[in-house]
């Protein structure tokens, strides 16, 4: 698509006669702004004779029409300004321009040279002005391309558009997550490469375990006309605890390779584990109370799964899967247990039950519609967390003999449509990914176990009547046509 051509813009070249091959250089460099749509004045071919020197130099830094005065300063140049001879008169009139007048930036100081210090060879009055640097040869390249861009107006990174102030800034209620803090320091050591990793990504750790420990919860009988909004309400004060806890997963599962980063959140998630139960030094003993962070852990899980897979990272996703999490199985005493990676799912009794009930109608899955709901992030879309579900599910039923991981984000899986994952694997590349995550040894296996009897009670289930399209979900058509393999699904 062709675009019109802006305006030529006049620039007027101020320079000294230093040398014929300073002159002849400045010539050069008029001629290709020229060639660049850039009308030059230049006293070479625009100083007519028996014009006066002086008059014709004040005229054109002070001329409206003249939108850059460029200034090309080096060592005579800097000699005679300082000294007021020759040029010295010229840089009278420029300095009272710059020191007087309000458009500043109608002047640019380009350097040829610099002194045997390494400072750049500048008169007085442009010393502590922003410089293109033309010294040296190797860099000119770069030197032209910035000083067109600042005679067009058009910088290498533009502005931005005004966005809104964030909301949680104005919200008294909003609790104060300091993690935040820790989580950008962590991203922005990921981006620059400056700095120790795992020393930050601890101090996150520590400080997003203490952020959590603030948002625990304590039933009572008298809260219970009100405990579905306090739980709700409580959810969604986590959603600054969550994205800080996804900003570090996902920018360490696109960029650190280093297997202490797995284990580290390996280990991370082992300390999750504890909060979906009821510290002794907490008084009350319903079961309900911990609710809110049994969404968060399902939440954190699939999350943290959906980082990696969107990385390409299924050998570091299926460790989450194979890893025995390690955690007391009683805060109340010292007892440790092991467990399979579907403790991220436990089944939160009063969001599940209760909560669940609106008006006349009763919500097949709470968890499901507030995965779906809080899904604002650019980087992982519901879709993601839908795929991640679905691969829990499947991986927990295949690798071991009750491993069970329901897929709450069923419910909203119409919207979704077709898995990438699966909407991939009609060829032997496309089907790696799963064989890698899941353990398939064949493309068949894969279809015979998400067709099996298992599989089929949780696809099928009467609640989830119209919910989702099984067929349409794995991309079975495709699937079944790609590997020889034939059956209902």
């Amino acid at each position: 698509m062709s675009t019109a051509s802006p305006p030529s813009p006049r620039v007027f070249i101020s320079y000294s006669w230093t040398s014929d091959d300073h002159v002849e250089w400045v010539a050069d460099l008029g001629e290709r702004l020229m060639n660049d749509g850039i009308d030059v004045v230049l006293d070479q071919w625009s100083l007519k004779d028996g014009q006066d020197l002086n008059i014709f130099m004040e005229q054109m830094v002070t001329d409206p029409s003249i939108k850059r005065v460029i200034i090309v300063s080096d060592a005579l140049y800097v000699s005679k300004a300082d000294a007021r001879r020759g040029v010295g008169t010229e840089s009278q009139i420029i300095s009272q321009e710059v020191y007087q007048k309000v458009d500043q930036e109608k002047f640019v100081a380009l350097i040829r040279e610099r002194d045997e210090g390494g400072a750049p060879c500048l008169p007085v009055f442009l010393k502590s002005r922003k410089y293109v640097d033309f010294s040296d040869s190797d860099n000119e390249a770069a030197a032209y391309e910035a000083l067109i861009r600042n005679i067009y107006e058009r910088p290498v990174r533009r502005r931005p558009s005004l966005g809104k102030a964030p909301s949680h800034l104005f919200d008294e209620t909003a609790p104060i997550v300091s993690s935040t803090q820790k989580a950008k320091r962590f991203c922005e050591i990921v981006r620059s490469g400056k700095g120790n990793l795992s020393a930050a990504f601890d101090d996150f750790e520590t400080e997003f375990l203490a952020n959590l420990e603030d948002l625990r919860l304590v039933y009572s009988r008298e809260q219970e006309p009100t405990w579905c909004q306090t739980m709700f309400d409580n959810i969604e004060s986590a959603r600054a605890h969550r994205d800080a806890y996804v900003d570090v997963i996902a920018a360490g599962s696109k960029h650190i390779r280093d297997e202490w980063f797995v284990e580290g959140i390996l280990a991370f998630l082992e300390k999750l584990l504890p909060f979906q139960e009821r510290p002794e030094r907490i008084g009350g003993s319903f079961e309900c109370s911990e609710d809110n962070f049994k969404f968060l852990l399902y939440e954190f899980f699939l999350y943290t799964l959906a980082s990696f897979i969107s990385a390409k990272r299924f050998g570091d996703a299926r460790k989450l899967f194979e890893h025995r999490y390690v955690a007391k199985e009683n805060l109340r005493d010292d007892c440790l247990a092991t467990f399979d990676f579907p403790c991220f799912n436990a089944q939160p009794t009063s969001l599940e039950g209760n909560c669940a009930q609106r008006g006349n109608s009763r919500r097949i899955s709470v968890m499901g519609d507030l995965m779906h709901d809080r899904a604002d992030r650019n980087d992982i879309r519901f879709s993601d967390l839908f795929q991640a579900d679905i691969v829990c599910c499947l991986a927990g039923s295949y690798q071991r003999e009750y491993c069970f991981w329901y897929p709450r984000s069923l419910v909203h899986g119409g919207r979704v449509g077709m898995v990438e994952l699966f909407a991939r694997a009609t060829t032997q590349t496309g089907f790696r990914p799963l064989g890698t995550l899941i353990g398939y040894q064949s493309p068949q296996e894969m279809l015979t176990h998400i067709g099996s009897q298992q599989m089929s009670q949780i696809w099928n289930g009467r609640d989830l009547f119209r919910s989702f399209d099984v067929r349409r979900t794995f991309n079975l058509h495709e699937l079944y046509e790609a590997w020889g393999k034939t059956g209902n699904g």
